[in-house]
Parts: C-alpha cells; sequence; structure tokens
C-alpha cells in the first residue's frame, strides 16, 4: 500500500486537526495519530528562566524548555476517564489500535520540529522580552498611584491597565499573572490586582522596582538563556493524550527518541502488560515509567476509569506485579480528585497495593479541570451529586494530608513537593541518599 494510502478506519483526521490546534496542539506525521503540546509550566519556564516556573518534573532534573510533550495515540485509549482531557464523547476512535500508523522515525522527527517551531515562533523570545517590559511598567504605574494616594489599596483590573498602558489585554493578563504567581500581586476581589504585602515599604522608586524584578522575576539574559537552551530538547513526555501502549511501535519511539540522547517517560494505564514486558524484554523500557492507579478497588476503577474492555482490573494488577523487577525507574500516579479517589478511607487499600508492588516513587497529582474535563459531572453521574465541579479538584492541603496518611499508614515518605502543580512525590523503594536525578548521560 502506497504511503498516500494509508488510513486509519473512521477517523476523520481533518476534523480533529481542526478541534485541537484551537488548544495549542500539532497533529503530527502523515496520519495525524499523534500530537505535541506545549504545556503551562513550559511557557512559565521561558518567561523567567528561574527553577521556580518549572514543572514537577523538576524533581528529576527535568527543564520544562528541554520538554517535548507528546503522544502517539491522541485518538485511541481503552479507558473513559472521568478526568480525562480528551474529546472522549466525540473523537475518540476506539480500545485498540485500527489501521496504519506513522513510522517512529518520522513521529519523533516531526515533534522535535514542531515543539522546537512553537517555541521560537509562537511562544518566542519577543514575547518574554516585551513581557519584562509591561512588567516593569506595571509596577512602575502601580508605584506612582500607590505614591500620589498614599494607599497600598489602590487596584486595577487587566482592562483598565491595558487602556493605562495601550497595549492588549492579553500581553496584561501575562504579565499580572506572572507578578502574581511570583507573588509580588494578589487578586483579592473583583479581578483587582494589588501588591501583596510584603511589598509595602519596600518601594520606594523605580528603580527599587527595577531590583525587585531582578530578584523575584527574571531578567533579559536569564530569558536569553532558557531560550537557547530550548533548542535543544531532552526529555520526551509520552503522556499528552490516549493510552501510548496501543501504538504498534511504541518500543521503537522511545528508542529513536533514545537515540537522540533524550530521556523518556511514559505515563500509560497499565492495562497492557504484555506490551510493558515486550519493552522489558527488547531493551526499550522508557527511563521512567508512570503507571496510572486512579482508583483503590475494582468497584472505583470502574466508576473512575470506565474501562472499554474487560479485566482492566486485572490487568492493571499484572503490570503493578511486575513494577518492582523492571530495570528502568517506575512511579504508581494516583491523578487525584477529591470526593472521589483520595478519601481517608481508601487509604488502607492503597497502601496494601503499593506495599505488594511497591514502585520506585508513588506521585500524587492533583486533577486539572480543564479543556474535556469540563465534562466531568456528566461523566461521573449520579457520583457526581452534591458537589460542583471546581470541588473535584483538590487542593494542595487536601494531597498533603492524603500523602501523611500514605506516609503514616504504609511508611512511604514524602520526597518533594510542587505547591502550584499541586503534586507530591513519595518515596517507594527508591534507595535513600541516592539522588533523584537523572543521569542524562545514560538514558
Amino acid at each position: 500500500m502506497s504511503k498516500k494510502n494509508k488510513k486509519i478506519p473512521g477517523y476523520n483526521k481533518d476534523a480533529l486537526v481542526k478541534t485541537y490546534t484551537k488548544s495549542n496542539y500539532r497533529l503530527v506525521g502523515s496520519l495525524k495519530h499523534s500530537a505535541i503540546k506545549p504545556c503551562h509550566w513550559q511557557e512559565q519556564k521561558l518567561l523567567t528562566g528561574r527553577a521556580n516556573r518549572n514543572c514537577y518534573k523538576g524533581y528529576f532534573g527535568i527543564e520544562s524548555e528541554t520538554c517535548v510533550q507528546n503522544t502517539p495515540t491522541l485518538p485511541f485509549c481503552n479507558h473513559q476517564c472521568v478526568f480525562c482531557w480528551r474529546d472522549i464523547e466525540n473523537a475518540s476512535y476506539g480500545a485498540t489500535w485500527k489501521g496504519d500508523f506513522d513510522e517512529p522515525k518520522e513521529l519523533v522527527r516531526e515533534m522535535i520540529r514542531h515543539s522546537i517551531n512553537l517555541i521560537f515562533e509562537h511562544i518566542t523570545i519577543k514575547k518574554s522580552m516585551d513581557n519584562l517590559e509591561i512588567m516593569h511598567r506595571i509596577l512602575y504605574h502601580y508605584l506612582d498611584t500607590v505614591q500620589n494616594s498614599n494607599s497600598w489599596e489602590i487596584g486595577y483590573k487587566e482592562l483598565e491597565l491595558a487602556e493605562i498602558l495601550n497595549v492588549t489585554r492579553a500581553k496584561v493578563h501575562r504579565a499580572v499573572l506572572l507578578l502574581k504567581n511570583c507573588k509580588i500581586f494578589q487578586n483579592p476581589k473583583d479581578d483587582l490586582y494589588i501588591f501583596t504585602p510584603k511589598i509595602h515599604n519596600t518601594l520606594k522608586s523605580h528603580k527599587d522596582v527595577d531590583a525587585l524584578i531582578v530578584r523575584d522575576v527574571t531578567t533579559k539574559e536569564e530569558i536569553e538563556k532558557v531560550f537557547e537552551n530550548a533548542k535543544h530538547p531532552k526529555h520526551a513526555a509520552i503522556s499528552l493524550a490516549g493510552e501510548p501502549t496501543l501504538y504498534p511501535k511504541i518500543g521503537e519511539l522511545v528508542d529513536e527518541f533514545r537515540q537522540r540522547d533524550m530521556c523518556t517517560f511514559i505515563v500509560t494505564n497499565g492495562t497492557q502488560p504484555q506490551v510493558i514486558k515486550k519493552l522489558w524484554d527488547e531493551g526499550n523500557l522508557p527511563t521512567q515509567l508512570y503507571v496510572t492507579l486512579a482508583a483503590p478497588n475494582r468497584r472505583e476503577y470502574k466508576k473512575i476509569c470506565r474501562p472499554l474492555e474487560k479485566n482492566g482490573w486485572e490487568r492493571l494488577m499484572t503490570t503493578m506485579s511486575m513494577l518492582p523487577e523492571l530495570p528502568c525507574r517506575t512511579v504508581v500516579r494516583i491523578t487525584s480528585l477529591k470526593y472521589i479517589n483520595i478519601n481517608p478511607e481508601f487509604i488502607s487499600e492503597y497502601v496494601e497495593i503499593l506495599k505488594a508492588n511497591t514502585p520506585d516513587f508513588i506521585d500524587l497529582k492533583g486533577v486539572t479541570i480543564e479543556a474535556h474535563a469540563l465534562e466531568m459531572e456528566n461523566r461521573l453521574g449520579k457520583f457526581a451529586k452534591g458537589h460542583t465541579l471546581r470541588e473535584f479538584a483538590p487542593s494542595f492541603e487536601d494531597l498533603l494530608e492524603f500523602a501523611k496518611g500514605l506516609e503514616t499508614q504504609g511508611g512511604f515518605e514524602i520526597l518533594e513537593t510542587h505547591i502550584a502543580s499541586r503534586n507530591i512525590l513519595l518515596r517507594g523503594k527508591w534507595p535513600k541518599g541516592k539522588s533523584l536525578k537523572i543521569d542524562f548521560s545514560n538514558v
């Protein structure tokens, strides 16, 4: 069959491209079953170059600007998880692979090319430099206003600032959000932004503003450095959407990244233990394997993950049983929903599973309600009764309480936290005293 005649039965790739490109996805390869997308943290890191704007993968030495977040299986998954970002209601093409597929070499080449293009042609160093200038202008204006009014409680809305500075609201939003994230601004009510108390009495001149931004936000030199670093991708997060182990050549995909000296993470739902075994046998396991354990038992698994095939829980448990022996770094991820799967009553059941199948790490990750996860109330049906949509996203404090329960009952020590990502890492069998950082010379 010629390349131009290859196809995936029932798959409307043009419609999917149109749907997902609106959300900054790039669908890559000839058949468009694969995609990349810059994450929030990559964009944040490119605005500052600083470690405090890196994602939780910084635990392991991953720099967000060098990460290629991707999937080879955008339209395919054998779960319909209630928290999934994918349009599983309208754009899911089955629980098993159908038809032809793009080759790993083509996919990796295109994933890297599109990732670099997005950074340098759409995110751009110019936007980061402009943002730095706009932050200065905003803070100069705020300081002048505060000094003239003799009140630190003066606040502005984004639209007001856009009109005052004669720039777009989008540019103001980017700047004030970063100032808020760096704890220079707070947003107490009615969409107003005001200085945080820690700034009071520390700013007396525009030179003080300049020093504050250098200290707490970024510099031109740091922005230039992070964009230079972004030219050389070092990590592939095979985790964006879909179930990656359904891709017929997932091992070869890992190997293609490895040949480019890139480390790889795979996030899997664990229902394809035979694929994990094949990766092991052929020496193509990723640098770090994440297995999602979104439920403590079969009953909750069916409610949360909504499997499309029989015996999903049993296959997941088979994969879990392999974790202690796999020769790669292993992580069990508990994608966490408040009121659903991180209830205190479930701690003992999670501990039982984790004790029997101990990975290197346990990762608690708070669910993010965005994209098609906004359908979660409908997906949960009767189980959503009594709660609003946003209530299902746990706070960091909710996660910490659950993590402390795992630590107390299971002896799984809390190793790292990333409050902004709502992420907590616990020790499984990872040796005490051994660095968490990945050795990039041996990926």
